[in-house]
Formats: C-alpha cells, structure tokens, sequence
C-alpha cells in the first residue's frame, strides 16, 4: 500500500479501519482500539513526512510476559504469554542498501543509519567463520559499544539501532544475493528495562520486514531461533524465548514452550489460565536496561549455568557406575537432561554433591581451560580473571536451573487442573522461584529490609545431604514432598531490593496466590499471580501504592495482563 493511502485510511478512522483494527486487537475495548488506531497513524505520518510517499508495510510485536524465566536456553518448559503493549512499524524497501531507523519518541536521535555490507567488512574473516566469531570480534564489539545507550541517558539515544542490526545481519546469513535496504519508522508502548521485552520486540520487527522485503521465506518457529541468535549480537548470551514467546504466542492465553538449547523451539503446548485468576504486572520502575555492566550482571547467571553442566556431566561420567547407571543414561547435552523423568532424585542430588557451591574464574581456567575461554570471551567479553565476578555460585545456579526445570514439568498440569489447590501450588512455585533471585527481605511490619541468605544456604553440603537422605528412603506424603526438586530455590540472585519489596507487600494478601520477579532482573517488573476480579486487582494495587509507589514518590503502574495475538505483518489497507 501507498503510505499516503495508508495516512488517508488511518485518520479517517472508518468502518474498514475499525474492522481490521478489530481483526488485529480482539475484542479490546473502544478506547484502547481508538489509542491503537491513533499510534499506527503517528507512524505512518512519519513515514511520509521522513521518506515521501512509498510503498510500505506494517509488521508489530506484542510485549511478553513468562512465568518461568532464565531457564529456556537450559531446555525448561516455561509458560509465555503476550501482552497488548507492542512495537509497532512501518517500513519500505530502498535499493541502495541502506536501513535506516526513525523513532516517533523524539528522545531517541533520528538519522541512524547502516550499510550490511559496511559491518560485514569490519570482520570479514570473522564473518566467514561465522556468526559467534564474528559478534566476538573485537572491532565489531568496539562499533557495537558506541552506540549503546548508558543506562542513564535520557536523551539522544541511540542503542536501538544495534537492535535493528542483530537482526539484519543475522538474516543476511540467510540470504542470497543482493541485499535491498530498508527505512523503519517505529513507536511503542513497551516500557523500557522493565522485562518486558522492549529489545527483543525491535529485533522481531526488523527480522519481520527484512525476512519479507528479502524474500528469506522463514516460518515463524525457525525465525524465532534466528531472532535468539541475532540478539546475541548486542552482547547478551539468553535463548530465543522472548522472541518465539511474540511469534508464536495466542491471543486466547499462555503457551508452553521449550527448547533444543540454546534457540531451537522443540515443542509448544496451549495453557489457558483457569477462570476466576488473573495475573498482575507490577512495574518497579527500576530499569534493567542491558548497558555493558547489566549485560554482565545477566550473563553472569549464564556463565554459571555453563559450568554447572560441565560439572554435573562430569560426576554423571565418573560416578555412572558406582549410581546404578546405564552407559545410555549418559548422553546429556543441557540442565534439562538432570530431570526426574530420566534420572532417579536421589541420583541428581547425588551428582549435586560433585558441584562445588562456588568456584573462582582461576580455578574455572584452571580445571577447564578451553570451556573456561570460550565462555568469559561470549558471556563477559574478556577471559582476564580479574575483571570477571572474584566468585561463580556454581551449585547455586544447577540447583535454581534444576528447579526451574522441575517447576516447568508441573506448570501445565496445574494450569490444565484449574481447581484451587492447583492454583495455590502454580503461585508457591513463582514465590520458590523468587526466593532463588532473592537479595532481600523486606518486613513489612517496620518497613526494613533484612539479608537474605536462605537461597545461598539452601545449596550447602549439609542441605544436599539432608535431600539425599529423604529422597532415599522411600517415604510418600509432605515429608517427601519438602525434597522435590520443586521445592529447591538454588541461588542466582538476579532481583533487587525494589523487586523483593514488591513481592512481600502482596504476598500476604489473601488474594495472591504467588509472585516473583519477570525477565533478566536487575530491575523492571513482577508478575503477581491473583484471583480474579477487580476488587482483588484493586486490592493488590491499593498494597503497592501505600508500601512502594507513593511512598518511594515513583509512578503507580499496576495493570492486568491481557493476552494479544503473535507478532507479524498487520494487513492495515
């Protein structure tokens, strides 16, 4: 369509327009489409007003929300929902190459600007080895980091490109050929740092439009691994389920996925949440922008993830025999391999004991010198032991993968139960989860906030034994119920004390079954699961107002979250 056709379309806000609009957003109430309607005309002027009257399209991508995070690159069922807030774009071909990027929020800097072929010749020989090589190399990371924002700034913004660039480069590996350029013009509405995934939306559009405009002919699930790849590029080292959670998410509620890790989608599964619940996003207003130093403290989670499968394939290797094992039992390739459906209880507990509680990067380099460099240049961006963390919670990450792979088994089967008690257990699942992120304990009663040790405690020697011990012996009922994998936390101490704080003002009341923080941490949002209605949603926000938002003089930003269609091209015209 002519994007003057469109801008026609958009501002007249006819019946065509409304039904489309309907088509796309559901059955949202007149407001919200209105809201909707108004956006995709702001872009759509833009458009026009920055690169004249063009054929264009428009492609959008819903925020997500996931009850099960840091865990999908470990192979871990999690359940992904999308959310109505989105990115929304409208981009057109040019034949010199060129992509450039335009923002209707003026705090980012307009005129931003590429050539594929220009960032391919930084690296050429890394870039024929391939892509990690090429992402690591240090003239490319140099370019990189110029344009990053700094976790402060305000204005002038320019890290969005980079986003736009993971993608276009990645997908220019798929290509063959000449490569058409492209001129984006985007809005959204999904805050930023706050887990919901605002980076990871502007690397699906980008691969959206230019998996089109190059004719690449991708389908959702395989383009969702190339996005998990693609992002890597801005120097995080996560999975591709933010990415497949947008495009290959339902507007009718929550999906189950999991993965070949670290970005492959094995399987999907439908997970309705039951009537009369409802889940709560509670926004901190702490942002976890992924600068150079949040992106260190995000790997950092997965750097310890790496070594604890090392060792945990280790003690399988060496202990096999000695713990009744088969050789086939053997072939494990990620954390989710360590599970009780292939793996007795007291074996993995077992095998635990084999992992140290922390190690430091010497003794990592030491023992592993060839893993040990691989993984600080990908998650750290240096092997030098001195610029990395002086200690890595080994233990404490297997056992908070370990439960998280447990907790993602249960997840389905609670939400397809539905009755109460299920309910009840599906939210002591999100708190135990959070209770592995933890920093803190706020009490409520005088408004202080405690250490908080239990997660790190939680891995000892003496705990892993005592596990050992009760999953050994036989016994049914609580008593056996307390070593479940589930039941673990593990340590990977990803919150803050803003997000803690948030969690123990609503867990007491007598509507929320369970809470915990949502994404990467270091700051953003708390998914709070509730019983339905919105005298409960009332309540819940009433809690938060009184005890953080006005107290701490931050804006009120509590709001239910709705589902939304996938993410890809919307037929506006």
């Amino acid at each position: 369509m002519r994007c003057s056709s469109l801008v026609r379309l958009l501002e007249a806000g006819g019946p065509d327009i409304r039904q489309t609009l309907a088509q796309v957003y559901g059955a949202q109430a007149t407001s919200v489409m209105e809201e909707r309607r108004q956006a995709w005309s702001r872009v759509a002027r833009r458009f026009l007003q920055c690169w004249g009257d063009r054929e264009v399209s428009a492609v959008r991508a819903p925020a997500r929300i996931a009850l099960n995070p840091h865990c999908e690159h470990q192979g871990a069922w999690v359940p992904y929902g999308a959310h109505r807030r989105e990115l929304i774009c409208v981009v057109g071909p040019r034949p010199d190459g060129v992509v450039t990027l335009t923002n209707v929020d003026s705090t980012h800097r307009s005129g931003l600007s590429f050539l594929v072929r220009e960032e391919i010749a930084v690296a050429p020989d890394a870039w024929q080895r391939g892509w990690v090589d090429y992402i690591e190399d240090a003239g490319v990371a140099r370019r990189r980091e110029t344009l990053a924002d700094p976790k402060d700034r305000q204005c002038d913004r320019t890290g969005s490109i980079n986003f736009i660039k993971a993608a276009a480069l990645r997908l220019a590996r798929e290509a063959h050929g000449p490569l058409l350029g492209a001129d984006f013009v985007i809005e959204g509405d999904i805050p930023i740092g706050v887990g919901q995934s605002s980076s990871s939306a502007l690397v699906v559009v980008a691969a959206l439009a230019l998996n089109r405009i190059w004719n690449l002919r991708l389908e959702p699930r395989r383009l969702a691994s190339v996005c998990g790849e693609a992002e890597w590029y801005v120097g995080t080292r996560g999975g591709a389920g933010d990415h497949a959670a947008m495009l290959l998410s339902s507007p009718d509620g929550l999906v189950g996925m999991r993965f070949v890790p670290p970005v492959t989608v094995r399987d999907t599964r439908p997970m309705c949440l039951p009537p009369g619940y409802q889940i709560l996003i509670a926004n901190s207003g702490q942002q976890a922008i992924k600068n150079k130093e949040q992106r260190r403290h995000f790997n950092a989670g997965i750097f310890a993830y790496r070594f604890a499968l090392v060792y945990l394939r280790e003690a399988l290797a060496e202990r096999g025999k000695e713990l009744g094992l088969s050789a086939a039992d053997g072939g494990v390739r990620f954390l989710a391999d360590f599970s009780v459906e292939k793996l007795p209880l007291h074996v993995i507990y077992q095998l635990l004991m084999a992992v140290p509680e922390s190690v430091s990067p010497r003794e990592l380099m030491a023992r592993y010198p060839e893993s040990y460099e691989h993984g600080a240049i990908a998650c750290f961006g240096t092997a030098d032991c001195d610029l990395l963390p002086s200690s890595i919670p080994i233990r404490g990450a297997a056992v908070y993968g370990l439960g998280r792979v447990d907790r993602g088994l249960a997840m389905h089967e609670l939400c397809a139960r539905g009755d109460d008690a299920a309910m009840l257990e599906f939210g002591r699942l999100m708190s135990i989860t959070h209770d592995g992120d933890r920093v803190s304990r706020y009490d409520v009663r005088d408004g202080r906030f405690l250490p908080y040790l239990e997660n790190r405690q939680s891995v000892s020697d003496d705990r892993v034994a005592k596990l050992i011990e009760i999953s050994s012996n036989g016994q049914v009922g609580p008593e056996r119920e307390v070593a479940d994998l589930r039941r673990q936390p593990g340590y990977y101490g990803a919150s803050t004390p803003d997000l803690d704080r948030i969690v123990d003002l609503v867990q007491p009341l007598p509507d929320v079954l369970g809470a915990g923080l949502m994404g990467a941490g270091g700051g953003g949002c708390v998914l709070i699961l509730a019983r339905g209605g919105e005298e409960a949603a009332a309540r819940v926000t009433e809690a938060l107002v009184q005890g953080y938002y006005d107290l701490l003089g931050k804006p009120r930003d509590v709001e239910p979250w709705v589902a939304s269609p996938p993410a890809g091209e919307v037929q506006l015209g």
